[in-house]
């Protein structure tokens, strides 16, 4: 039973990034939720907000393995499997920032605050700038409180992708 899973999760090297992108964020979301109930306070939900990184990560992990996976060769070797893995995992983090700035923009937000006396173009440039580099930042700080977690799931998913 457990070969015939490995063989159908095999075929579907996206889908199984983006699954497991998509439960450590739900894990990671629902982590302060779990932590109150086990302290006896009550189950609070977390905002909505926090349930865009869900869609984040499993978007970033899916879009990743898409564009990575094969075109590495992820499947030839599990050494080679968790080194796509992991890379997959860590670039796979600044996507859910993107996804909550598009969820922003399209609710009419403004992103960014405007510039003193900046002409259009200027504060165009400047919140294009902000848009793509803000959500890098924000992935490379997010491997701090997640412990490098995401790195080592993506590693994990690779490695069990390619060993035989």
């Amino acid at each position: 039973m457990y070969q015939t899973f490995l063989k159908r999760v095999r075929r579907h090297p996206v889908l199984t990034f983006g699954a497991a992108g998509g439960g450590f964020a739900l894990l990671f979301v629902l982590l302060e939720p779990i932590r109150s109930v086990l302290s006896g306070q009550g189950l609070p939900l977390p905002s909505g907000s926090l349930w865009l990184l869900v869609v984040g990560g499993f978007l970033g992990g899916s879009l990743l393995a898409w564009l990575l996976w094969e075109r590495l060769g992820g499947e030839w070797s599990p050494i080679r499997g968790t080194a796509v893995g992991a890379l997959v995992g860590l670039l796979a983090l600044p996507v859910p920032f993107y996804v909550l700035e598009i969820a922003l923009v399209v609710l009419g937000e403004n992103v960014f605050e405007p510039l003193p006396g900046a002409s259009p173009v200027v504060q165009l440039l400047s919140d294009s700038l902000l848009f793509l580099l803000t959500p890098l930042l924000l992935g490379a700080l997010g491997l701090i409180p997640t412990y490098g977690g995401t790195v080592v799931v993506g590693a994990l998913v690779g490695y069990l992708l390619a060993h035989d």
